[in-house]
């Protein structure tokens, strides 16, 4: 039997402010808890601290996506989507970008994974709607 090789991740952090002691800390530890757990291979890990959720251009974000398209790994897991996307438009295309690279996401806070059938659901619906709100 052939042995399975560890599902590689990549982890995204994202504060908005760096006021008031707000780091990215929060996020890793919970983001690394979660992939060590899964069994997961942690092959990368991006954050960008003090950048607005609404800019265009996010170092780490931009060097995410350049691994992705390397496809570098397997699954993009954040804490949460706001901390990945600037708006639901901003998602939905990057979510359909790893559809189309077989990479798979994972938000840990709001309990989503594109590699099962209920987060496969929740995302066509999301883009359904954004569909029915542009005609």
């Amino acid at each position: 039997m052939a042995e399975r090789k560890p599902t590689r991740i990549a982890l995204y952090a994202r504060t908005g402010t760096i006021n008031y002691g707000q780091d990215v800390s929060m996020q890793t530890r919970e983001l690394r808890q979660y992939a060590e757990a899964r069994g997961w291979k942690i092959v990368g890990e991006y954050s960008d601290q003090g950048i607005s959720g609404a800019k265009d251009r996010r170092p780490d974000l931009d060097r995410l996506m350049v691994d992705a398209h390397k496809r570098q790994f397997d699954v993009a897991v954040v804490w949460k989507f706001d901390r990945f996307a600037r708006s639901v438009s901003h998602l939905l295309r990057a979510l359909d970008t790893s559809r189309v690279l077989g990479i798979e996401f994972v938000s840990l806070s709001e309990s989503l994974d594109t590699a099962t059938p209920t987060g496969r659901m929740v995302f066509t619906i999301l883009g359904v709607s954004r569909s029915l709100n542009a005609a």
